[in-house]
């Protein structure tokens, strides 16, 4: 540890700008904290290794504009004061473990405009809250354990959302982050197949009034939230569903077809994927229904999942 904490300090003294740590065991020298040159800072010692995070100086990157972090003790605590020494930071990637006796976490940050944030496991209760009062923030990525609410003060320049989850909760915590992101132009949403939770039929969508793009893998019931999706979304031009592997249950599923001509069908939807189709009855009436309907339709890509040409055909 102590040759890695001194090559470290040396690359400090030598204003480097761009420092990349991957190693097992670390001690960060408290140069690095104060590094007035950094403008890139990843960090990831490994899930065991608190010594990387013992920084008890005051933390002041004034260059920092990319964070990348794994923080797996205390990181609450040591994350955001990480995070509260880059004035100008504009990218952020941050992996953390949520802990049940963690406060809120509070993302002030005015400069930002790209983040992904990835929660490896959280443990309960799950009662603490995400806070996004992020003014520029543009791209935002969410991942792994859904087991937050976030509540989004400032997301007023946001453009693009992507959430990938293995494991959800509670199911309304789905709708709740989707009301957050409902500004967005580009949203793509992915179910892990161990996941039981998903949006809700009984809880409306909210509308998405600027959305052009929309991307769905891993629903089991995509059937039934593909049509509130289009009802809520009338300027949506590309339509991308990918299908989860069918249960018994699922296998005789049909189409629900919405009770109205959704107005992006009629106006604007040109482009259509649809992927891991089977050639089932919900499969071909979801075809049928899209071909019959929508108007200025340019592109229909289908992908089947691996069957033999007999049943492809």
């Amino acid at each position: 540890m102590s040759s890695v904490s001194s090559w470290i300090d040396k690359a400090v003294r030598l204003n480097v700008q761009e420092l990349d740590i991957h190693v097992i065991l670390a001690q960060l020298p408290a140069s690095v904290f104060t590094c007035k040159t950094l403008t890139k800072l990843s960090i990831d010692c490994g899930i065991r290794n608190g010594l990387v995070w013992r920084c008890l100086c005051w933390v002041n990157l004034p260059c920092l504009k990319t964070l990348d972090i794994a923080v797996f003790d205390k990181p609450h605590e040591n994350a955001f004061k990480l995070i509260r020494g880059c004035p100008v930071l504009e990218s952020l990637f941050l992996t953390v473990a949520w802990l049940a006796d963690e406060e809120n976490y509070i993302f002030f940050i005015p400069t930002l405009k790209r983040m992904k944030l990835t929660i490896l496991y959280c443990k309960p209760p799950f009662t603490n809250k995400v806070v996004l009062n992020v003014p520029n923030l543009e791209y935002l990525f969410v991942g792994g354990v859904l087991c937050s609410y976030f509540l989004t003060e400032d997301v007023s320049s946001l453009v693009g959302a992507s959430f990938s989850f293995t494991h959800v909760r509670c199911d309304s915590m789905w709708v709740d982050i989707l009301k957050g992101t409902n500004g967005v132009k580009s949203l793509s949403a992915q179910i892990g197949p161990i996941v039981y939770y998903e949006i809700p039929i009984d809880s409306p969508l909210p509308s998405f009034p600027n959305l052009t793009y929309l991307e769905l893998k891993g629903f089991r019931n995509w059937r039934l939230i593909i049509p509130e999706f289009l009802e809520s979304s009338p300027e949506l031009k590309h339509l991308c569903i990918e299908k989860a592997n069918m249960s018994k249950t699922d296998i005789e599923s049909l189409w629900v077809e919405p009770k109205l001509v959704p107005a992006c069908l009629l106006t604007n939807l040109t482009t259509i994927k649809f992927s891991k189709c089977e050639g089932r009855k919900c499969d071909v009436q979801f075809l049928k229904y899209m071909l019959g309907n929508a108007e200025v339709l340019k592109t229909l890509t289908i992908i089947w999942r691996s069957l033999r040409f007999k049943q492809e055909r």
